[in-house]
């Protein structure tokens, strides 16, 4: 009988081993159509390819801001690394919010090059937000950005524990 539970409680270890972590990322958006090419947008996904379709109304779904622009959509940041879905949304907060609280942005993290300067600055602090329980130096980050935009990025001033790496994935 003994051994029984232990081959039941074996099991049950190696099925929870099994269990995918689910990839959190949070993007930037641009738009590449002359038109908009002022316009951003900032989110945060476990599937940036179904969101970058539901922000370009290819399928249902994504953000009232994105819609009514006839797509043109792309991400030109994307960082992922996030430990759960709470570490990526505070993020995206952050992201939204570089300063620090509710409200405009600074001037200066306002458009296409300012969300990457933006970005710069939040990717040095300890948390996201004041809330989180998760310090960043403690977790492996990884920001893809868009070949045109890499000259914004300031490696040199950026945790080594932020890989940066040029250019977007394909999805």
């Amino acid at each position: 009988m003994e051994n029984d539970e232990n081959d039941e409680n074996d099991e049950h270890d190696e099925n929870i081993n099994n269990i995918v972590k689910e990839e959190w990322y949070c993007y930037i958006l641009r738009n590449k159509q002359q038109r908009y090419s002022h316009l951003t947008y900032n989110g945060s996904t476990n599937n940036p390819k179904r969101r970058l379709r539901q922000h370009n109304e290819e399928i249902a779904g994504g953000a009232r801001y994105t819609h009514g622009r006839n797509g043109g959509w792309e991400i030109y940041a994307l960082l992922t690394g996030f430990i759960d879905h709470k570490n990526a949304l505070s993020c995206e907060w952050r992201i939204k919010h570089t300063n620090g609280k509710p409200g405009k942005r600074p001037s200066n993290h306002l458009g296409v090059v300012g969300r990457i300067v933006g970005l710069n600055e939040i990717l040095k602090l300890s948390k996201w937000t004041s809330k989180c329980l998760v310090e960043n130096k403690d977790v492996n980050y990884r920001l893809y950005i868009a070949e045109d935009m890499a000259k914004y990025i300031n490696n040199n001033d950026l945790p080594d524990n932020i890989d940066v790496i040029s250019g977007i994935p394909e999805f």
